[in-house]
């Protein structure tokens, strides 16, 4: 008998712990989640991988601000724009040590991707969070001296919308999309284009791109319109020398290390390791 009052004790505390805890999940809290969800679907997130290649794009926005400071991505730390009021403010330079060298300045009317929304309520204020990468890459310079290099690069950053503590949990989907239009605007033109420009070829990036809005090509992107098919010769991973040079033909220069070698292009490096071609710049 003192087992079974024992074992119904337990039980007992373990359902009051569980409707505690229940208890504690406010309707804000609910809401806010609501929220988050809600944007999600309305602003459909690109899939990136670590590389910086968009695996599958999403919503096309316009930068309406002045003043968002970006990184090349990737990168270890996503430096946070807050948000006030519709202005973006300076930010902290706590860390400045560790900012990129590439570090640039968005300017208005550069079109960008969302990668992710979330929320953080820890804070003496309520912050929501968009995580925005340029859809184009730009040219972005690395080393020093003979040891320079350019390759291209998307950049990334987060703007961080300050409100006072507990408005997320009452802010509708409109409001808050207002609130993040008056930075990043939609323009439904933008995803007519981004879905027709057509397609990069994947032996090709992150090493370059195309835009997605006015198909401008960065690097060497062989391009060709959705739906299409293309019999031109492309530089891949795994090709030989010989294979590459039949495609770009000879190269300006050719570094030899070994087991490594470099061939050299007015506008690329051709990286091959063992023979085959590992890595374009």
């Amino acid at each position: 008998m003192q087992t079974y009052q024992s074992y119904a004790h337990k039980v007992t505390l373990g359902v009051l712990f569980a409707l505690t805890l229940a208890g504690s999940m406010t309707p804000a809290a609910f809401a806010q989640d609501n929220l988050v969800a809600a944007l999600k679907k309305k602003y459909r997130l690109s899939e990136i991988n670590t590389q910086g290649v968009v695996a599958n794009p999403g919503t096309v926005l316009s930068i309406e601000a002045d003043g968002i400071n970006a990184e090349p991505y990737p990168t270890m730390i996503t430096f946070e724009n807050p948000v006030v009021d519709g202005q973006v403010k300076q930010r902290s330079k706590g860390l400045g040590f560790l900012k990129s060298t590439n570090l640039q300045i968005l300017q208005p009317g550069q079109k960008v991707y969302i990668t992710k929304i979330n929320e953080d309520l820890n804070g003496k204020e309520d912050s929501l969070k968009v995580t925005i990468l340029t859809t184009d890459a730009v040219l972005a310079a690395y080393g020093s001296g003979y040891g320079q290099y350019q390759t291209s690069k998307r950049y990334s950053t987060t703007l961080a919308f300050k409100e006072p503590k507990g408005t997320l949990s009452e802010m509708s989907v409109e409001d808050a999309s207002k609130m993040i239009e008056a930075v990043l605007s939609v323009n439904p033109a933008d995803q007519v284009r981004a879905r027709d420009s057509g397609t990069v070829a994947r032996s090709c990036e992150p090493h370059c791109a195309v835009s997605t809005t006015t198909g401008t090509v960065v690097g060497s992107a062989i391009v060709a319109p959705a739906g299409a098919t293309t019999s031109t010769p492309t530089v891949a991973l795994g090709q030989t020398p010989d294979q590459v040079t039949a495609v770009l033909g000879a190269p300006a220069q050719i570094i030899d290390l070994g087991s490594k070698k470099i061939y050299k292009y007015p506008d690329m490096k051709i990286v091959f390791t063992g023979g085959k071609v590992s890595d374009v710049q």
